[in-house]
């Protein structure tokens, strides 16, 4: 007998072709039948007339590996009709950890999720291979496709000393990246405006990447930079591709800052000319204009040099603060900021400046801009975080239609209550892919709905090399999301971000119900997904 019956659907497959009438038989984790189906009896029969049916979304930028051990179910994730998604990005995977600098390493890692090192259960790995073997056992509510990050593997070997790697450093850290692909890393990502990964020269990267292409792995990048270097810095990750032979994958791609949103055009002519050339370059965005990272970013690379306890100690020198402060205003992430566009989301030991801007707390504090952000990032010990308002609408509805343009959260695995609910992070880990539904296809028709689909889906699945998924098809995973394409919208907001999105009204994961009318049922049917 079937186990799950769709009657009445538009299917949308995610090929990109027109939707078509059919029904969806579904039986143990594999689509079965995609067809007029008739009488046919199923233990649970769910009437889709009216709604739209679709393989199950894939996020390609996702930071959920460190909300995962927390909060499983991946709650903000699901319930925008995400099933897969792609973790161990910008550099930064919880593991591998190692003796000498663990507890050292634990410490930055856990700013990625507010602090929350108290709940995230480290104890349970030290290998690539334990932290996954950890999501297993733990279950979780979807598909993860994980990465290893350069960032957390040259921690581990170096620590977080600047300078180039001796001969021996870089065979341990290659040993490192062989052994995670081994044990089930599709690639390798880096993080190149977060120290220590930002520490590797170019020749550095194609050192390291040059195991992981030799092993069919990818290369995802957070770039160098995504302001004024932001074509120096593709250029850069395509080189890396093209020396290596890894697929290049241009993580939430951007143009920040008004005075660089032109080069938004031109970064995608320099993606066009590499796939022209035959290099296999892609990227992948959010659909907002607004990015979000820690604070912390806006320092000088040397400033967070040797780790959390060293970038505290400087932050406490007047003379050294003085010195930021001029490197900030001539150079990285800080430079031609708009103080005004910076919105505090995340403060846990000071919840007193969530959802407002650094011009207005260093207003009122009578400090300039830089002092507040130094005392702020000192008296919560680097804990804050920020969104920063720096891309262009118009700039947005372009890339989106870009052919090798996938779709991402940059988000965490959220819920509406509980650990995960205390700070006001960025909308987009509750609402990205339902804003593209809502935004960019019913409202402003800047793709058709088959074309969204496609790259949330069957784009993205041929980009990942998942053979068995990504399309609505008999045979492959039953990965599927029925929604109402006249109602789908994102609710979440940067005032009140902890807002599932609407419209999303089912949600299956290996042929098991994770989202059933709308609501969470506890299902944990997730696997961790290697490339084909």
């Amino acid at each position: 007998m079937i186990d799950i019956l769709i009657k009445n659907a538009w299917i949308i497959d995610g090929t990109g072709a027109p939707a078509f009438e059919a029904d969806v038989a579904v039986e143990g984790r594999t689509i079965t039948g995609v067809s007029q189906l008739g009488q046919k009896k199923a233990k649970m029969v769910i009437d889709a007339k009216g709604c739209v049916v679709t393989p199950g979304f894939i996020d390609m930028h996702c930071h959920a590996d460190f909300s995962l051990p927390i909060l499983p179910t991946a709650n903000s994730l699901v319930h925008q009709g995400i099933t897969t998604a792609v973790i161990g990005q910008c550099g930064v995977s919880p593991a591998p950890l190692f003796d000498w600098n663990r507890t050292e390493v634990i410490a930055v890692l856990t700013d990625v999720v507010g602090g929350l090192d108290t709940e995230i259960p480290w104890k349970e790995w030290y290998s690539f291979g334990e932290y996954l073997a950890f999501l297993d056992g733990l279950g979780v509510s979807l598909n993860v496709a994980p990465l290893v990050g350069q960032g957390t593997i040259r921690a581990g070997v170096m620590g977080f000393d600047a300078g180039r790697a001796s001969q021996e450093q870089m065979e341990r850290m290659q040993e490192e990246a062989v052994r995670a692909l081994g044990e089930g890393a599709i690639g390798l990502s880096t993080g190149l405006i977060y120290p220590p990964g930002s520490y590797a020269s170019t020749e550095e990267l194609i050192e390291l990447t040059q195991v992981v292409g030799e092993r069919g792995g990818f290369y995802f990048s957070h770039i160098r930079g995504e302001a004024e270097t932001l074509l120096e810095a593709v250029a850069e990750a395509i080189q890396i591709g093209q020396k290596t032979g890894a697929p290049v994958q241009i993580s939430h791609f951007k143009a920040a800052g008004r005075q660089n949103w032109s080069k938004s055009a031109e970064a995608l002519k320099i993606i066009d000319q590499a796939r022209a050339e035959g290099l296999d370059v892609s990227a992948d965005m959010y659909p907002y204009t607004a990015g979000s990272t820690g604070l912390v970013a806006m320092l000088p690379e040397w400033a967070q040099e040797g780790g959390k306890e060293a970038t505290l100690e400087r932050l406490a020198d007047q003379t050294l603060r003085a010195k930021m402060a001029r490197d900030m205003e001539s150079g990285g992430f800080a430079k031609g900021v708009d103080w005004d566009t910076v919105l505090i989301n995340g403060s846990p030991k000071q919840s007193n400046y969530q959802g407002r801007f650094v011009s207005e707390l260093a207003g009122e504090a009578g400090r300039t801009p830089c002092e507040w952000i130094f005392d702020a990032l000192l008296e919560t010990e680097l804990q804050v975080s920020m969104a920063v308002f720096a891309m262009s609408e118009d700039n947005r509805r372009q890339e989106i239609k870009h052919p090798a343009m996938t779709f991402c959260t940059d988000g965490l695995g959220l819920a509406v209550d509980g650990l995960l609910a205390k700070s006001l992070p960025h909308p987009r880990s509750y609402g990205a892919f339902a804003r593209v539904l809502c935004r960019y296809v019913r409202e402003q028709g800047v793709l058709s709905l088959e074309e969204a689909v496609h790259k949330m889906t069957g784009l993205a699945a041929k980009r990942l090399r998942l053979k068995d998924r990504g399309l609505v098809q008999p045979g492959l995973a039953a990965d599927l999301v029925m929604f109402d394409s006249t109602t789908v919208t994102d609710r979440a907001t940067y005032e009140q971000p902890h807002q599932y999105a609407e419209g999303i009204l089912e949600v299956i994961v290996n042929g098991e119900m994770v989202i059933h009318d709308a609501a969470h049922t506890g299902a944990r049917p997730g696997r961790v997904l290697v490339g084909g």
